[in-house]
């Protein structure tokens, strides 16, 4: 039986609710009609937790990228609208809370007058199209994917061919020789390759279809294809319409990503016959080609200062711990953006941080002073750098725990604890099972949970540890259960202390994790 979300779309196409929205914000919440409310998310609206008349506005940033004047209109949004908070998003996004319908015509009004768009924000629509932070500006990638990922945007953003997905869509498209866009985890990932043609290096990518987290995650598919940079949007249009037409992933929307058309036992078609589909929608067939095995550790987001490809220019990466930043943060930011940047740009990245481009060499310790005093500092400790949060009990309905104080909490417990601590360790919170804060592929992963304690609801977290991508993908492995949060600070710091200790040659958090029995782990995690 179809759910009530199909149901709905078959009465109205999400993107026909603008003027629903209006309407809505013209009668007042308490007055508008709510029986197209779960659509307003094609244009990026959730209902914030309580459901009481605020909404989260998610607002797309294809490929993190931005102008200087954009990041200071979504600061000045914030600052007017949403009582001051804004989210870096794991997908290079900006999210707003406290939005209230009332001024949500207006606020689309200023966004727009930027360039900046909400449609196909949440939804079952094509989401944000995420790629590498430092595309066009890494001297080492294999090609600038960037056009590609505009192209694509402004192709599906707002199309009613696509506007009627079994349920989200999500791309990543990067020439980066890090893979660091994560294409082992979208419906779609393209990523960068080179392959020997004769005596020359040929520019391309390779395909990935069906990753994904959530409850049931699964890695992407490797199709095992050379693709010609011409040949990306084609090859993109054709998924995304065999995923619209896929008509048995709508009779459960509990399976209805792409990942099941192709890994479940049931409906799947495994990594050849989704190629074969994919061939025939397109008349010819796709060039057979084994990609190098990926780095070992591509998760990363470019920190740091670097040298750009155009010379005597430098991109500057800070962090931002779990991408919770004030507006009048934000407002300052936009200043330097300005100040320095020649091109007046910024990107966001997928670890919830920004970098700073364009700057010319011999600004670069003015930029950094001038971050570092708001907070940013592009040398961050391992803890800040790579601490990522979902939105958690805050906002979100389906949330169980609290995240983003949590992290906050956590990320100066544990630099206070472990002074001059240097080696990368990923933490990653997720307030549910659902996986936002991609707790599955984290070096530690804390998951949400409630338990009981003297008939009292207490939050608690599972820890997973050892998940990541890259060339030996891994989903991270429940150690210790129901951890209750109070206790989480000085099980990391043992956790931690006990992988410095091991660690003589370079050993990744990774090699550590396999390197010892889970009652091992457990013994570190809770043993004081």
């Amino acid at each position: 039986m179809p759910s009530a979300i199909e149901e709905l779309k078959r009465r109205k196409d999400g993107l026909d609710v603008l003027e629903d929205i209006i309407q809505a914000a013209a009668a007042g919440f308490d007055k508008m009609d709510k029986e197209f409310i779960d659509l307003f998310r094609w244009y990026g609206l959730y209902q914030q937790k309580p459901k009481n008349g605020y909404f989260m506005l998610r607002i797309k940033v294809p490929n993190g990228d931005l102008l200087a004047n954009q990041v200071r209109e979504v600061a000045a949004i914030a600052q007017q609208f949403g009582r001051g908070l804004v989210d870096i998003t794991t997908r290079q996004n900006y999210q707003l809370h406290w939005i209230r319908i009332e001024d949500v015509p207006e606020i689309f009004r200023r966004l727009h007058r930027v360039g900046l768009m909400t449609v196909g924000a949440c939804g079952d629509i094509t989401r944000n199209i995420v790629g590498c932070p430092v595309a066009g500006l890494d001297a080492t990638e294999f090609c600038d994917a960037t056009p590609l990922v505009k192209r694509i945007n402004t192709y599906l953003a707002g199309n009613k061919e696509f506007s009627n997905l079994p349920r989200k869509f999500k791309i990543s498209i990067s020439g980066c020789r890090q893979r660091c866009a994560q294409p082992q985890i979208n419906d779609i990932g393209i990523y960068g390759v080179e392959r020997k043609v004769d005596w020359h290096y040929e520019y391309g990518f390779g395909l990935m279809v069906g990753g994904g987290l959530s409850t049931r995650p699964y890695f992407a598919a490797d199709l095992k294809v050379f693709l010609h940079y011409d040949q990306v949007f084609e090859v993109v249009r054709e998924i995304a319409a065999i995923f619209r037409d896929s008509d048995v992933l709508r009779q459960d929307r509990g399976k209805a990503r792409l990942k099941f058309l192709i890994h479940d036992p049931k409906i799947g078609l495994g990594a050849e016959g989704f190629l074969s589909l994919l061939e025939q929608r397109l008349g010819y067939a796709l060039t057979r080609f084994e990609a190098p095995p990926a780095p070992t550790d591509t998760e990363d987001d470019h920190l740091g200062i670097h040298p750009q490809k155009q010379e005597g220019l430098y991109y500057i990466g800070a962090g931002v711990t779990s991408g919770r930043s004030s507006a009048e943060k934000l407002l300052r930011l936009a200043d330097i953006v300005d100040r320095y940047s020649k091109c007046a740009t910024l990107r966001n990245t997928n670890k919830q941080n920004f970098i700073v481009t364009h700057v010319a060499e011999e600004d670069v310790p003015r930029v950094v002073t001038e971050l570092e005093a708001l907070g940013y500092s592009p040398r961050p400790s391992t803890f800040r750098r790579f601490m990522v949060a979902c939105t958690g009990t805050e906002f979100c309905n389906l949330a169980i725990t609290e995240t983003k104080a949590l992290s906050l909490q956590l990320s100066r417990t544990l630099e206070e604890a472990l002074p001059g601590f240097q080696r990368k360790v990923r933490i990653h919170i997720s307030g549910c099972p659902n996986n936002c804060g991609q707790t599955a592929i984290a070096d530690i992963g804390l998951r949400g949970g409630l338990t009981k304690v003297d008939g009292q609801p207490v939050e608690v977290y599972d820890i997973q540890l050892g998940g990541g991508t890259g060339s030996k993908p891994r989903f991270a492995e429940t150690i210790v259960r129901k951890v209750p949060a109070s206790d989480l600070a000085p099980a990391l710091i043992r956790l931690c202390k006990a992988y410095d200790s091991w660690a003589k040659n370079g050993e990744t958090f990774r090699d550590f994790v396999d390197a010892h029995a889970p009652n091992e782990l457990a013994a570190f995690l809770t043993q004081g």
